[in-house]
């Protein structure tokens, strides 16, 4: 059920980006803006990477003889929260598309996929190690190209690890040095 959930978003999401009818259906009259589908790529990408994981995931799991049921009933409990996140993102694409709103929903999404990853990989033990590694990759990779794209938009800045402030985490220093503002929403 949760993989037909995110292809379903997906798919409503590809179909609106690439058919001025469908937005119309939903009396929409706000479209995207060039530098709006710039950032949506690497946004669907997350999405994409969540769908990919969790079909690995349950294809993993049918296949797995030496798993105790303990650690097969843990699995669809790390998974609960995903659909709901991915619809939160792909409800936050569509327009008239605020770039924080949408940046918040996709570290939202990140953030858990991380955590499933690093669980699964407890769960699942060494002998899954070179999926879950790509799919950890994956997701690195969106963050990355998304961090990137709002950097370079001025919504963001790059900053080292060693300017954080002690005690201080990533996400706050993101939050103090973002000021600049996009469809009229500051961060």
């Amino acid at each position: 059920a949760h993989a037909n959930i995110i292809k379903d978003a997906l798919r409503e999401l590809e179909e609106a980006k690439n058919s001025d009818s469908f937005m119309e259906d939903f009396e929409c009259e706000e479209n995207w803006s060039d530098s709006d589908f710039i950032i949506m790529s690497p946004l669907l990408g997350m999405i994409k990477t969540s769908g990919a994981l969790t079909k690995k995931t349950m294809d993993t799991v049918k296949k797995c003889d030496k798993l105790d049921k303990l650690k097969i009933d843990a699995i669809p409990n790390l998974f609960a929260k995903i659909p709901e996140l991915v619809d939160d993102l792909a409800l936050s694409l569509y327009p008239p598309l605020d770039w924080n709103v949408s940046k918040t929903e996709a570290w939202k999404l990140k953030d858990h996929m991380e955590e499933v990853i690093t669980q699964l990989g407890e769960i699942l033990g060494p002998d899954h190690k070179t999926w879950l590694d790509f799919m950890e990759k994956a997701v690195k990779h969106n963050t990355a190209t998304v961090q990137g794209i709002l950097i370079q938009h001025g919504m963001a800045q790059l900053q080292l690890g060693e300017e954080k402030e002690k005690g201080e985490t990533v996400k706050e220093v993101e939050e103090k040095g973002e000021g600049a503002t996009k469809n009229g929403v500051s961060s």
